[in-house]
């Protein structure tokens, strides 16, 4: 009887070993990384909370973002009524959007420069030179940044690579590309 007991012990162990090994090395078990995003250390901006009294800068910037070509919303509220600004008077950000339109609107009871990357900060997504939301720079994709006035178009002239660091002026259009990158002639 005992002798049975530990044979039965025996193989229930190697086959619980045999099942893990085998289980460690399926390419189903592999555990995904969550990417690191640039909205985990928001800049301090991007906890400021205002109302529309005694404002020294009112400004506006329309955004337009394209991932693989297709243009993205810039969704409504952003920066209104969050998490962080939601008190009595003061439900908004220094940076926040009132449509999806792709209008920012850049306000500060303080003069200062705003960057770009406030924005994201506040929406909470990932905005840098290595990517956005949750697209990654790597060997086939690209970030590519222009910023010129209303009524131009992105072109060679008006790329940036300031990114999340590019300090937003009234009136100008900012259009930002996460894009296949296109191999150069002749290769």
């Amino acid at each position: 009887m005992a002798s049975d007991r530990f044979i039965w012990g025996t193989i229930t162990t190697g086959a619980i070993i045999v099942l893990l090994v085998v289980l460690a090395q399926s390419p189903d078990s592999e555990v995904t990384e969550s990417l690191w995003s640039s909205a985990d250390e928001p800049d301090d901006l991007a906890l400021v909370c205002l109302d529309h009294s005694e404002l020294t800068r009112h400004d506006h910037v329309t955004l337009n973002i394209f991932i693989d070509g297709d243009q993205q919303t810039v969704l409504e509220g952003i920066g209104i009524n969050s998490g962080v600004c939601n008190q009595e008077g003061a439900t908004m950000h220094a940076v926040h959007t009132h449509n999806d339109k792709g209008t920012l609107h850049i306000e500060l009871s303080d003069a200062g420069d705003v960057s770009l990357g406030v924005f994201f900060d506040i929406w909470g997504v990932h905005f840098d030179e290595t990517g956005i939301f949750d697209h990654r720079v790597n060997e086939t994709h690209e970030m590519r940044m222009h910023v010129f006035a209303s009524g131009s178009q992105a072109s060679e002239e008006n790329r940036v690579t300031s990114f999340d660091d590019y300090l937003m002026q009234n009136g100008e259009t900012i259009e930002v590309y996460y894009v296949e990158i296109q191999p150069a002639e002749g290769q």
